[in-house]
């Protein structure tokens, strides 16, 4: 949250500095024109078209960490990225409008200048269709299979857990506040991975946030702890693994 609240902070002072302070030199490309090119460039309107840009990312990224703070992850990373991904394609296409050197002598664009937007938009495009893949395939209920050796979860960042190293499975009403997540997947309440909790320390979550009840292994070192969208089934899974011990 606070990751993004500094960039949300440093992304208007980058504004401020282009659009009322004419650091032009700030614009990528526009930074490293030769003086002949910067000449054919309509500086002030590129300007205010940048600082704006950089004004609503800014401002996306700091309401995005507000409401991700108070409990509305899934509304805030979606906010964020879809300023992103639908703000840059329409500025950089606008952009080409302040300089000449990317237009033809009738004002249409260069075959060059098309080709270079062609590319990068379609690398956006790859870009945030491997986002929403791995975003759907990280909200995937985890595969779980449970037998008197061992309890397997599939999905992402699977784990195997023995039965000989449960020390204690209980069902919970709440859990921990979660702290920080040191190598996972976290994208709205859906958490995967190893994460650390208040006062339990580092563990294995595979869990719906905000979603009881939790199914908690205490394991000999460290703990899982795992549930379902629906209370139903994660009951169903208590009761296989408490008919193992």
């Amino acid at each position: 949250m606070y990751v993004l609240i500094f960039v949300g902070i440093l992304c208007i002072v980058l504004g401020i500095l282009v659009r009322y302070f004419k650091f032009y030199w700030l614009i990528s490309g526009y930074n490293t024109m030769s003086k002949e090119k910067r000449k054919n460039v309509d500086t002030e309107p590129l300007g205010r078209l940048m600082g704006n840009f950089m004004f609503l990312l800014g401002g996306a990224m700091i309401l995005g960490a507000v409401l991700i703070s108070t409990g509305l992850r899934t509304a805030g990373m979606v906010l964020i990225i879809a300023t992103l991904f639908i703000l840059t394609p329409y500025v950089m296409i606008k952009a080409q409008k302040y300089d000449k050197n990317s237009l033809e002598p009738d004002g249409s664009m260069k075959k060059s200048t098309k080709l270079t937007l062609g590319v990068f938009l379609g690398f956006l495009v790859i870009i945030l269709i491997f986002i929403i893949g791995l975003n759907l395939y990280g909200a995937k209920e985890p595969s779980i299979t449970v037998n008197n050796e061992k309890i397997k979860i599939g999905g992402m960042y699977a784990s195997t857990i023995y039965t000989e190293d449960v020390a204690e499975v209980v069902l919970l009403d709440s859990i921990p506040e979660v702290l920080r997540k040191d190598n996972g997947f976290d994208f709205g309440n859906t958490l995967r991975g190893i994460f650390t909790l208040d006062s339990i320390g580092k563990g294995r979550i595979y869990i719906y946030n905000g979603r009881p009840p939790y199914v908690y292994l205490r394991l000999k070192k460290g703990f899982v702890i795992i549930n379902y969208r629906s209370s139903e089934n994660t009951q169903e899974l208590y009761n296989k693994i408490r008919a193992v011990f």
